[in-house]
Parts: C-alpha cells; sequence; structure tokens
C-alpha cells in the first residue's frame, strides 16, 4: 500500500488517470449526450434509390431518408436526376425519378424560385437550408465540461493520497499478524477460473429467419442491413422467383436468394430451385439468366458475397406439397432458412 502512495504523490500519474477518465467522459458526451447523427448524401440517395426499386418499399426509402430535410432531398434528387441524363445513365435516371415520384418530393429546380444572379455570381439554389447552430458554442461547451471533471479528478487524487491511504496504512498496522500455519495443515483450495465467452463476431449485422408456407403467394421478404450507429449497408431477403401449374395457390417451385451491397451498388442472387426445376434443364436453364442456380436441400449452407458484405444461409426446414396434379417434389409446402449477415471488412480487421 505504501507503494501506491507513493506512486500517487507523483502528478504525472495524477495528470494521466486524469486524462484517461477525460477520454472516457469524452466518449460518453460523443456517443451518448450528443451522438453524431447520420445524414445521407448524394451517393447514398443513389443507392436508396436502388434499394427502392428493387423492393418497391416506399417507407423503408422514407424512413432512410428521414435525417434529409425535404428541401434537401428535392435539391439532391433534381441534381442526381440532371447529373445522370446528362451522362446517359437512363436506368440510374429513372430509378431515381421514380423513387421522387413515389416520396412525392417536387420535380421543380433546385434553381427555381431563386433571385437572377449578377453576372459573375455563383447562383445560389433558393431552398438549400442556411446552416444554423452553436458554432463555437456547441464546441466549447464539451470541453468546459471536460476540463471541470478533470480537476474533480484531480481534486478526488489529492484527497485519496493526503487523507484516504495514511488512514489504510495506519488501520493495516494495527491488524495483527497472520498466524503461522499448522504443518500438515491442508492448503486452501483455490476456485477455478471462469470459463472464458467467446465475443460475438465483430461484423456481425443480426441473424434472420425467412419461413415460407403454402399459400402465401405474395411471399417476399426483405431485411436491411445497418451499422449499430443506424447506418444503411445494403439489404437482403428471399422471394418467390417461379411458379408452375395453374389454379390457387400458386404453386412455388424456385426462390431468389439475394444480397445488395450499398458499397458495391449491385446485387447477388442465388436460385433455390426444387429438386424437379433443378432437373428440368429447359426451366432450370430459364432461371439461371436470374442468378446461380442451386438444388434446395435441407441442411444445405449457403454463402453470397459482395465486396463488403457477406451472408450465410442454413436451409433449416424444406417440406415438398403433396399434390397428384403435378410431379412430385416440384413445389414447396414449406420452406424456411436462417441467414446470418456479415460486414466482411470489420471481420477482415479483427
Amino acid at each position: 500500500m505504501g507503494n501506491i502512495a507513493q506512486i500517487f504523490r507523483q502528478p504525472i500519474w495524477l495528470a494521466f488517470i486524469g486524462l484517461i477518465i477525460g477520454l472516457l467522459i469524452g466518449l460518453v458526451f460523443g456517443w451518448v449526450v450528443w451522438p453524431v447523427s447520420w445524414t445521407p448524401g448524394a451517393d447514398d440517395v443513389m443507392a436508396i434509390a436502388d434499394s427502392f426499386a428493387l423492393n418497391g418499399n416506399v417507407e423503408l426509402a422514407r424512413s432512410r431518408l428521414k435525417a434529409l430535410p425535404k428541401a434537401d432531398q428535392e435539391r439532391i434528387l433534381a441534381d442526381l436526376i440532371k447529373d445522370r441524363q446528362s451522362k446517359n445513365l437512363s436506368i440510374e435516371a429513372e430509378r431515381l425519378t421514380t423513387l421522387r415520384q413515389a416520396l412525392g418530393v417536387s420535380a421543380a429546380s433546385p434553381s427555381s424560385g431563386g433571385a437572377t444572379p449578377a453576372p459573375g455570381q455563383t447562383p445560389r439554389p433558393a431552398n438549400v437550408p442556411t446552416p444554423t447552430g452553436g458554432g463555437l458554442t456547441d464546441l466549447l461547451i464539451p470541453i468546459l465540461i471536460g476540463v471541470f471533471v478533470l480537476g474533480l479528478v484531480a481534486l478526488g487524487g489529492v484527497l485519496v493520497v493526503t487523507k484516504v491511504l495514511p488512514g489504510m496504512r495506519a488501520r493495516r498496522a494495527a491488524q495483527p499478524a497472520p498466524a503461522a500455519a499448522t504443518p500438515g495443515a491442508a492448503a486452501p483450495i483455490s476456485a477455478p477460473p471462469e470459463a472464458i465467452t467467446q465475443p460475438s463476431s465483430a461484423g456481425g449485422l443480426g441473424r434472420f429467419v425467412p419461413s415460407y408456407t403454402l399459400g402465401n403467394d405474395n411471399y417476399d421478404t426483405s431485411y436491411s442491413l445497418e451499422t449499430p450507429r443506424g447506418e444503411f449497408l445494403g439489404e437482403c431477403g428471399m422471394g418467390i422467383s417461379e411458379r408452375i401449374g395453374e389454379g390457387k395457390p400458386d404453386k412455388v417451385t424456385a426462390f431468389d436468394l439475394w444480397l445488395f451491397d450499398k458499397a458495391d451498388v449491385r446485387t447477388v442472387t442465388q436460385i433455390l430451385m426444387s429438386e424437379y426445376a433443378f432437373k428440368d434443364q429447359n426451366l432450370r436453364a430459364k432461371l439461371a439468366t436470374k442468378g446461380e442456380a442451386v438444388l434446395a436441400e435441407k441442411g444445405k449452407v449457403l454463402k453470397l458475397e459482395t465486396q463488403s458484405l457477406g451472408i450465410t444461409a442454413h436451409i433449416v426446414e424444406l417440406v415438398y406439397a403433396a399434390n397428384p396434379n403435378v410431379a412430385p417434389n416440384s413445389h414447396f409446402q414449406k420452406l424456411i432458412i436462417e441467414i446470418v449477415p456479415e460486414f466482411k471488412t470489420v471481420a477482415a480487421a479483427r
């Protein structure tokens, strides 16, 4: 204990401990009290338009743009559409236009309604919001709080060295020395160390279990892949790819399992085919144009990868429907898949 007191008497150690505590407090303020929010930019809006073209979920697209003011949505969409049209990227321009119409965003040019700029001046869009905020004040507040807390920590360290530690040493000196161990007495057995629990994967993005049953004729499910801070990375999901026969319910003979990567701006797909569809050369060739043809089997593990994302899909349950009017093992009664996505960049850095 005397050695500890000697260490704490050195100012450099007090400063070091205060710095560590100050950094921890700064992290608390940066992540909890005044967290940094993610605001979509032009590239993010383009990725959201691509995603909307894939799933058609307007509520999902609107929620991803909620951090962006309506005026900025109008400006960015208008600028992106004009840029894609000038570069003859008609598909991207069409996707952006479709997203703008679905969101109900005005098609007016971002410069409409503004005054005509004087010669030699750069025009400024009328609907661009003027940044507001505390500026330097917002920066100084957490700094001042950190300095105040560091002062309290330093004061506490002084009190510990001058008051608490001497009293602890005095009480320790007053205690009687422990009795010597009796020869032949058994030594106390220390408790075994606790088992070390392996941490979960740093790149893990959750776990999803899409489940299809016969009669769900419009089956199509998708899952958003986001960082813990809510930043959109991409999507994955499963939907009906091919039906056979006539009448209701629909007889689904193939599903598409897909992964969309915002950073890659592309979608990779595998087609999970029934035994009948996989053996039918014409049907298999038709479905192969949509993605990699895969025979669906219970227990099979599938992997899809893009530039920065990957999913591992495990076929948990597969049951074929019994129908005398169609070929055996041609369509599904039930299909359950467990999907585990991963952020490959984080996993590689681990």
